[in-house]
């Protein structure tokens, strides 16, 4: 280990730290046989932190493997700069269509009373995006308890800890996992689901994309542009001409 110091001294390198668990290893034995390593790190350089000063690292908990993961954020600890309104994120999701829940609020309000449909779109949308909400920030708030959990187990300094419980936490946390991939791939197009693949972040790309698709529509002059390409050359176009023609 101190040669492996040695090496990051020389090179000028720095050892990113975990803002979340440390050891990224454990031999999943019981009493005093316990045997925990953070094997896993992340190095870089002076200038690279001074060009990215929000830059995080942190542990990912497996739920097979007693090697766990580490991921690097670029801008982990970068304050949000604009607060998110709810309000403007509400989408019918394709999941609601088989949820009994679901199909019982929209009917609920739909039936409510005799309004116009306008207002009854309205209704349903504050309760049915209330509820999906809560639905889902309640199984990520069970995600991140079962994460401190074993984040304290594997962390703590002692060693008679007992892997059995490991392991069952570990279970459930698959568990967890399961539903939330499942969540997200059936917000997402199902083509791109593929066996196997247990890369929920993908799912979550893709489900929220559409906020990087978003398309200005403007019409000058009965020309309509939908690209940027086809906007700047709409709006060249029109004020060239009414800059010749005065």
């Amino acid at each position: 280990m101190d040669e492996f110091k040695d090496v990051l001294d020389n090179l000028a390198l720095v050892d990113v730290k975990h803002v979340r668990g440390w050891f990224t290893w454990v031999n999943n034995r019981s009493g005093g046989n316990t045997i925990k390593e953070r094997l896993d790190r992340f190095v870089t350089t002076v200038s690279m932190i001074e060009k990215y000063p929000f830059m995080t690292s942190k542990v990912v908990r497996q739920t097979q493997s007693d090697h766990d993961a580490i991921i690097w954020d670029m801008w982990g600890s970068k304050p949000k700069e604009y607060p998110r309104d709810q309000k403007l994120c509400f989408r019918f999701e394709e999941c609601w269509a088989t949820n009994s829940k679901a199909k019982s609020i929209i009917s609920s309000k739909w039936n409510w009373e005799a309004t116009k449909y306008v207002n009854k779109l309205e209704k349903i949308r504050g309760v049915l995006g209330l509820w999906q909400r809560d639905r889902y920030g309640k199984m990520k708030n069970d995600m991140r308890k079962l994460e401190n959990k074993i984040d304290w187990a594997i962390d703590s300094e002692r060693r008679d800890g007992s892997a059995i419980i490991l392991r069952e936490m570990r279970s459930r946390l698959s568990q967890l996992y399961a539903r939330e991939e499942k969540y997200w791939a059936q917000r997402s197009r199902s083509q791109w689901l593929r066996d196997g693949d247990r890369n929920t972040r993908y799912f979550h790309a893709r489900a929220t994309v559409w906020i990087s698709a978003m398309w200005l529509k403007i019409t000058f002059g009965g020309s309509f542009g939908q690209t940027v390409r086809t906007l700047k050359t709409i709006i060249w176009s029109t004020f060239r001409n009414v800059l010749l023609q005065r």
